[in-house]
């Protein structure tokens, strides 16, 4: 009886002021001593005189100051208040103290105005292990009389502290059921493949590191719907990293997207350090449907040495990519990419990439069926395999100034060979499009260039094509396919170098068989090195053939 009296009567005296909280079985208090500057009163004075509560929680209630003996039921601890209205002299013990020895209580300790039933915020200053108050504080909230590098202007924040849980540990496994992982409980080790399933979302606090095992990763969607929101700051970024001590490149696996993965996935300021072990990329989409993942604000280093830094496995997954580094990409002995796509997902890269020590991407070609343009991503892209531009309708695929193409050996970029389609390239003259070879010493036709077949067409402004002719004498760098088509070229200020046939072929039209092939060739554009021009004479007459008017053949 007495003790549930002095309780409420405790929470009485706090008022409105109380709200509880807690990070473990307990709840404890940081109010002050003398909670407030005005009191004349430093910050280490206040943190000098704080009460102490007990760090053993089943000692018994509160003690009183006048040294009244614990007894074996488990404490319960005021809650934890930091306001500048709280403090002063409640709490305080009157001088009969709470109860006789009947327990009945004495006549001043039963409500008093200053014993209130006894002290509700102080412990026994003299027991073993006591801390003060103030140090048990939260360093998230930053109260202002703690010292856990809130204000010191005592009582400029009235608000009620809240202590953070307790830190669960997570080290990785599945994740059915949405998770939050915490700056304040970071770094976390992760020694077990993490995989979010379940249409669970785990969401990754600014400034979290998580430290992975060799040949781990994070995996997102591999049976069911999952979603990852990591989301740092510039000035607190999230860091994925080797939990090796002495990392090398390539130590652990990766961030894999997977067929499963839910729209509103989201990676931006972030570091991605030693990652690749897996030969994939240190990012890898496979299976995932179109516009459900943003990269922002990346950097991307020490990948391992058969690994990309981002590698989309789809047709058409087409992740947004901006603002971010790549750094330490393998250049050898084996080339890899800073990013990997196939042709319909490379519009998602966008601009304020930066790709450091020859750094490049991977075209690995593919089909574009919808209209589309692709800007200059701002370095080299290799095409690996064959790209085309086709479809219903037929699409038109604008290439920006300034981009530049090196196809692999045996390469064909064709247009319209199916259902028809048209290429612009867009250059200006002081930001031209370059199309050559991939190989490190090209000869003439080491890669087949471009072909533009019946029913479709190529527009070219401030080209320069090169290596390319792959046919020998049946094409160039530029080839027309069929001269009785609605097909059509138009070509101004480009140039056409070492072609292993002419530097552009024109297929021979038979004019009984119209409709006949519309092709202008302006004079700005330049021709050498080209294997039908045994004289290299820089003239169209040299460098472009048959032509429409030739005989069948």
């Amino acid at each position: 009886m007495i003790r549930l009296a002095q309780r409420s009567l405790v929470l009485a005296l706090f008022g409105a002021s109380l709200l509880i909280v807690g990070c473990s079985s307990s709840s404890s208090s940081n109010k002050d001593a003398t909670p407030d500057v005005r009191d004349g009163s430093s910050v280490a004075t206040d943190l000098a005189n704080a009460p102490k509560l007990d760090a053993i929680p089943d000692l018994g209630p509160v003690t009183t100051t006048d040294g009244s003996a614990p007894d074996s039921a488990t404490d319960t601890l005021p809650v934890a208040v930091d306001s500048a209205s709280t403090g002063g002299t409640t709490g305080t013990d009157g001088a009969t103290g709470a109860g006789g020895t009947t327990g009945t209580g004495g006549t001043t300790g039963t409500g008093g105005t200053t014993g209130a039933g006894g002290d509700a915020a102080v412990d026994n200053p003299g027991a073993t292990g006591d801390v003060p108050v103030a140090t048990l504080d939260a360093p998230a909230d930053a109260p202002a009389d703690t010292a856990d590098g809130g204000a010191p202007a005592e009582g400029s924040d009235a608000a009620t502290d809240t202590l953070p849980s307790s830190c669960t540990p997570f080290t990785g496994g599945p994740i059915t059921a949405s998770l939050t992982l915490t700056k304040v409980c970071s770094p976390y080790s992760i020694t077990e493949a993490i995989y979010i399933d379940n249409n669970a979302v785990l969401t990754i606090e600014a400034g979290v590191t998580l430290g992975f095992a060799d040949a781990i990763g994070l995996n997102v969607g591999y049976t069911t719907a999952g979603k990852l929101v990591a989301v740092g700051t510039a000035q607190d970024p999230i860091v994925f990293t080797s939990a090796t001590a002495g990392p090398a490149a390539g130590n652990w696996a990766n961030i894999y997207f997977y067929d499963f993965t839910m729209a509103g996935t989201k990676v931006a300021y972030a570091k991605l350090d030693y990652c690749g072990s897996n030969r994939d990329a240190c990012i890898v989409g496979y299976g995932v449907q179109p516009n459900r993942v943003t990269l922002d604000h990346l950097t991307i280093d020490h990948v391992g040495l058969r690994s990309d830094g981002i590698l989309e496995n789809d047709e058409d997954a087409n992740f947004v990519i901006t603002n971010s580094n790549f750094n330490n990409i393998p250049t050898a002995p084996f080339r890899r990419y800073a990013i990997a796509v196939s042709a319909p997902s490379f519009a998602g890269i966008g601009t304020g990439n930066t790709f450091n020590g020859g750094a490049m991407i991977e075209l690995q070609g593919g089909t574009i069926a919808k209209t589309t343009s692709w800007v200059d991503p701002g370095t080299t892209i290799a095409v690996t395999y064959d790209l085309a531009v086709d479809g219903t309708g037929s699409p038109v695929l604008t290439i920006g100034p300034g981009m530049t193409f090196e196809f692999d050996a045996d390469c064909t970029f064709n247009i319209g060979s199916s259902l028809g389609g048209k290429l612009v390239v867009a250059g200006i003259a002081a930001n031209r499009v370059v199309l050559t070879s991939l190989v490190a010493s090209p000869l003439p036709g080491v890669w087949a260039g471009i072909n533009v077949w019946g029913d479709a067409s190529a527009q070219l402004s401030y080209a320069d094509i090169s290596y390319g002719g792959g046919a020998g004498q049946g094409g160039g760098n530029l080839t027309l396919e069929s001269g009785n088509s609605t097909s059509q070229l138009a070509v101004d200020h480009s140039s056409f170098t070492y072609s292993l046939g002419y530097g552009i072929y024109l297929s021979c039209a038979d004019a009984t068989s119209p409709p006949v092939s519309t092709v202008s060739l302006d004079p700005s554009n330049t021709y050498s090195h080209n294997a039908t021009d045994t004289a290299n004479v820089n003239d169209q007459a040299h460098n472009v053939g048959p032509g429409l008017a030739c005989a069948a053949h």
